[in-house]
Order: structure tokens, then sequence, then C-alpha cells
């Protein structure tokens, strides 16, 4: 459970606040009303949803003498964060395959300039090919800091991402109705503790898609975090076996998928936020075939998920979906 901070502040009520109208996708203030030239002011205590460091740190046994090294620092929802950082390796690309992390574990705190920093330390499989050396010396570092609000900050090349996205074996062909898209995005309001107590924390829920004795409508999985790509990072890193199939390591340490099974169901997202192109760019890393989103896409989120036949369907709200690729697959 995500952290909430309780800070005393002064609000300001007046009664007789403007109301809105819908103007296209946006809401804009209603014509000749104005507010009060006085308002009452409450002093009141209220809840705010924590962000603070978190520092990863990698380590493979067989390398550097067996010693750490610190990956990055990124701005986080403290909660859930072994969650986030294996969704992170995945959708980054810094790692292919789960069977190259041997555990992730929490290892205690430290002082980022005087708040608090908790510490995760991610050990490598003595047989990963994972190389901390050219990681480091290829400018720098991967990443060296992520703020909150960013998914891609810090990444040497876009392209690097994009080249790491999986191809799609077969187009998918699995539909929702406009009533599922809607029960679907009430449902992920409804389980968002942290934001109905702060309004400050973005939220992703994981469903099931391809099975007709599912209903499509139930959410498996919801996250939450300040930032709108960590709540998929964690999503995505708590359910990545799930999404993503299973391999090992044999003793050459070559990567071996284990005995084919039946097809795996393919999986949609519907989060709080907009679509940028980070949102569809993990998507696609986690093999997740839809998103849906209360906010907009960006034009690179668009074409990134027309690449990667992915359906995107933005501003859901009381009447209305925009679905902006595979709108055949909303009926």
């Amino acid at each position: 459970m995500i952290r909430v901070k309780t800070f005393p502040i002064t609000r300001l009520l007046s009664t007789n606040a403007p109301s809105f109208k819908q103007e296209g996708n946006s809401l804009e203030p209603a014509k000749g009303l104005e507010l009060q030239k006085s308002h009452e002011r409450l002093p009141i205590d209220d809840q705010v949803a924590s962000e603070e460091p978190l520092e990863i740190w990698l380590k493979h046994p067989l390398k550097q003498a067996g010693k750490a090294s610190l990956l990055l620092t990124t701005m986080r929802s403290p909660g859930d964060d072994i969650a986030l950082v294996k969704g992170w390796l995945h959708t980054s690309g810094l790692l292919d395959n789960d069977a190259d992390v041997q555990r992730i574990t929490h290892t205690g705190s430290g002082r980022v300039k005087g708040s608090t920093a908790n510490q995760v330390l991610v050990t490598l499989h003595p047989q990963s090919h994972f190389d901390i050396h050219s990681l480091h010396s290829q400018g720098g570092s991967h990443i060296e800091y992520v703020n909150s609000g960013c998914g891609v900050c810090g990444q040497r090349s876009i392209d690097v991402l994009l080249d790491k996205i999986p191809a799609q074996e077969t187009q998918s062909r699995t539909k929702l109705t406009a009533r599922e898209v809607f029960s679907l995005a009430a449902n992920l309001r409804s389980q968002q503790g942290v934001f109905a107590l702060t309004g400050g924390c973005h939220g992703a829920g994981l469903f099931i898609l391809g099975k007709a004795h599912t209903y499509h409508s139930e959410l498996v999985d919801v996250r939450e975090d300040i930032g709108r790509h960590n709540a998929l990072d964690k999503l995505i890193g708590a359910n990545l076996s799930l999404l993503i199939p299973k391999k090992t390591l044999n003793q050459g340490a070559e990567i071996t998928s284990e005995k084919p099974a039946e097809k795996a169901p393919e999986y949609g997202v519907v989060i709080s936020s907009r679509i940028s192109f980070d949102i569809v760019q993990k998507a696609a890393m986690a093999n997740i075939g839809m998103i849906l989103a209360m906010g907009a896409p960006s034009s690179l989120a668009i074409e990134l998920a027309q690449e990667c036949d992915i359906c995107i369907a933005g501003f859901i709200g009381q009447n209305r979906i925009n679905v902006y690729t595979c709108d055949h697959r909303i009926v």
C-alpha cells in the first residue's frame, strides 16, 4: 500500500464556484459566472500521496568481484518497490529474460539530499550475460536519475527502446464492447484507494482478453503510483509471469523456453492518465494488446500503437470513447 502523508493546509471556499461546460475534448468555464470577492478560509489537514527516491543497485556475483553498482535513482510512491523494479528492468529492455534475475531485495535506506532513499538490490543469475561494466561505460550510465513524471528520461536512445520491442506473431482480433470499456474504467476508479484519499495518484489496471468464459470488465490487478509510468511498471512487474512466457537459463547460459503450452491469453490495461509514448512502449514490451485511458494520447503514442497493433482508446467518459487505433476491436 502506498504511503500517505498529512499536511496542514488552508482551503479557500466560495459559495459561487464556476461551473464548466464541454468544449470538444476539454472543459471550459461557463460564461457569465464570477467568483465571490470574499471567500471562506478553512485550516484543515490534507492527505497527500508520498513521493520518495528509490536507489536501484545491480550486482553480478561473478563480475566486479561481486560488488554492487548503483544503476539509477528514481522517484516513486513508496510501495510495490520490488514489482516496480522488476517491471522497469523488463520494459526498459535492460534484461530480456526474467531468468537473468536471481533475486530482488530491499537492502535498507540511505540519504539523498536530506530525503530518505530506499535501496533495492538486483542480484543477477551467475549465468546471466548482462554486462555491468559495458552498461556504465556507454555514456556514463544507462540512467542516473528518473523523476516520477518521466518514463524514458535518460535513455541512451529511443531507437534502442524500439529495437527491443518484440515482434507480434499474429494480429489480434480480440474485441471489447463499449459497455465493457466503461465498466473497466469504473472498476479502476473504484479500486484506486490512494487516489480517493489524495487525488494525487495514477492507477493502472490489468484485464484479460480472449477467454469466452471470462467477463472482460474484471480487473486482474490494480497498482497505483504518483507517476503514471511507475504505476504501469508496478503492474507489469507484479504480473510478469502472466504476461511473458517463462524462460530458463541452461548450463550454457542460453535462454530456452519451457515446455510449450496452449496459447496464452491476451491482456489489456486501463489507466487513469494520458497515453504517452512510454506507456505504449512499455505495453508493447509486455505483450499488452489494448490500452484504455481516461486522458488523451500523444501523436507518437498513436503512431507506435499502429506499428505494434495495439488498440488504444482515450477520453473515456460518461457517454463517449475516442478510439485511435484498431477501432474494429471496440464495438
